[in-house]
């Protein structure tokens, strides 16, 4: 099993992805709000590229009485009923519910994505799941880093490396990693004993504590605390 690593949405593109799952990955804080929503009992996360297509599509399924979710900035949207900030996402305000989503970087790399025979997101807080899931399907794997302004973080480099590193050793003599791959189980190795460390010292930690949301860092950074495993279904992420 071929393994790889991107580390932003624009190096995701340009990779040829068909067959090939990707683990979008973008952990300070989409991929771990998508993953807490479902994991508490939202029936469907819909990622939007913008705020206007958010509004749109809740719109037009406002009959369902959808949810509306995400940032802008790190911060809440107006009119939206929730940030980006994990812990809001519980099963007492999310059970059983729609929830149309939008972030800065997240569904950017989703979208990246959308060549790919699978796409399934992927954070600390269920990253077993995730490279079980993966090891499974048996496709080569892509662990996409949804990165900052263009440019790799850490916290995603340290996740994308721990996820590769387990596949590897589930995979046994199957497994073939890129130098990328290789690079972020490098970099993920010094911080792997303490993934929240990695997310503190991060570009997108450091910008989450100058908002004071730092408390979103723990949840974050808090391995295996969910068993599900979202995957893209036509335009709705889904339990797996």
């Amino acid at each position: 099993m071929l393994i790889d690593v991107t580390f932003t949405p624009q190096d995701l593109r340009r990779l040829p992805l068909a067959g090939s799952t990707v683990v979008v990955i973008d952990i300070i804080r989409a991929a771990t709000t998508i993953t807490a929503a479902l994991a508490n009992g939202c029936g469907a996360v819909i990622p939007t590229l913008s705020v206007a297509e958010a509004r749109r599509v809740a719109g037009a399924l406002a009959a369902d009485r959808p949810l509306l979710g995400g940032e802008r900035g790190g911060l809440h949207i107006d009119g939206f009923d929730f940030g980006n900030s994990p812990g809001d996402y519980t099963a007492a305000a999310v059970d059983g519910r729609l929830l149309v989503f939008t972030t800065t970087n997240g569904t950017a790399t989703i979208n990246a994505g959308r060549a790919a025979g699978e796409i399934v997101v992927g954070a600390l807080v269920n990253l077993e799941a995730v490279v079980q899931h993966v090891a499974r399907a048996g496709r080569p794997v892509v662990f996409g880093a949804s990165g900052r302004s263009r440019r790799p973080v850490l916290d995603d480099v340290v996740t994308a490396g721990l996820m590769a590193k387990r596949l590897a050793q589930l995979m046994g003599a199957s497994a073939g990693l890129t130098d990328a791959a290789r690079i972020a189980v490098l970099v993920a190795e010094r911080y792997e004993s303490d993934p929240l460390q990695a997310l503190r010292e991060s570009a997108s930690g450091r910008a989450l504590v100058r908002i004071g949301l730092d408390a979103d860092l723990a949840f974050c950074a808090a391995r295996d605390r969910f068993g599900v495993v979202p995957v893209l279904r036509g335009d709705r992420l889904v339990v797996a």
